[in-house]
């Protein structure tokens, strides 16, 4: 294949120094169908006003990734609607009231987050949710938490706690408790043992998936080579800008599905990987990021991306490995 240097572009590429692009510094987000099907049930459950739901999933599927994208589309999308927040758990041998809520206030962004005792620090979270909430056009505050498998019974005491006083204010707190499949095991514990958890914080739940379709993997390819865009209103998607030369000549990634997916089938019978395929986004990300920086136009500065080059980045990402030692556990 003909190297890109080889040949001149009709238009000229953005310049945009060695290691800015999103790609390089891994800060971008990127849709797919399993987002928009979450996205989908936490719309209801966020219109019908359900005080709490879960997501939960295997690890590396791609949850902490969606909800920090819902997190972005609802703030754009939805302004002033409601309030979203993401906050994550932190792993304690005992559970610690004062260091809970320190944690929480930290996340939302609360400048004043480990001033005080937890009385203290309980009010000022209360307070803050009370003003956001009330500053939006449905009273209304929605609260990610990730890696929520961690929370304990107290814990959840603690957050219905914090539920309770707002509502009688008159502000709704939609929690939503993304994480592993633990999640799920506690709902069904808690069916039997503390109901008022379940009623408060899990009366929906909804799997997350990876990619496990050919169709799937092709959505999400198609975004960076239409969708994607850097720098904005440029109309250099990613794939254009990696691949200038291929993209001209009208090469695109989507296109490119079929053999991808072929690639996936193979590592994994060498592998011996025989349990169905169902593809981590952090892994997929991994894999589409490497052959755009090593191979596009920063780096080799190849025309087009080959098999070979594919099939190499799904083994230096980590994925074949990973599966392996997933598979060996089950």
């Amino acid at each position: 294949m003909q190297n890109s240097s080889e040949k001149k572009l009709h238009t000229v590429r953005p310049n945009i120094p060695v290691g800015g692009h999103p790609i390089e510094q891994g800060d971008y987000l990127i849709d797919t169908i399993a987002i928009n099907e979450i996205a989908d049930s936490i719309l209801k459950w966020i219109s019908f006003r359900n005080p709490g739901a879960i997501i939960y999933g295997a690890p590396r599927l791609g949850k902490s990734y969606a909800i920090k994208y819902l997190k972005r589309v609802f703030d754009i999308k939805y302004e002033n609607q409601w309030i979203t927040f993401v906050v994550r758990t932190r792993k304690m041998k005992t559970p610690n009231e004062s260091r809970f809520f320190e944690f929480l206030l930290k996340d939302v962004g609360h400048e004043l987050f480990d001033k005080g005792k937890a009385d203290a620090k309980r009010e000022r979270l209360v307070n803050f949710f009370l003003e956001k909430g009330d500053g939006s056009v449905r009273n209304q505050v929605v609260l990610f938490v990730d890696d929520a498998q961690r929370l304990s019974s107290i814990e959840f005491e603690w957050l219905m706690d914090i539920f309770n006083e707002l509502d009688s204010y008159g502000i709704t707190l939609t929690t939503i408790l993304v994480g592993q499949k633990e999640l799920s095991h506690k709902r069904n514990i808690y069916l039997t043992t503390d109901k008022q958890i379940v009623g408060r914080f899990m009366i929906q739940e909804n799997k997350f998936y990876g990619l496990r379709e050919k169709e799937e993997l092709a959505y999400l390819l198609a975004s960076y080579d239409q969708i994607s865009e850097y720098p904005v209103n440029s109309g250099w998607s990613y794939t254009r800008y990696f691949f200038p030369i291929g993209y001209e000549q009208g090469y695109r990634l989507e296109n490119e599905t079929d053999e991808i997916w072929q690639s996936f089938q193979m590592v994994r019978s060498e592998a011996g990987i025989k349990r169905s395929a169902e593809i981590p986004m952090h892994y997929m990300i991994a894999i589409i990021n490497y052959v755009l920086k090593k191979y596009g136009a920063n780096e080799e500065n190849v025309e087009w991306p080959t098999t070979s080059m594919w099939r190499e980045a799904m083994i230096e990402s980590g994925y074949v490995n990973a599966e392996v030692i997933q598979s060996s556990s089950e």
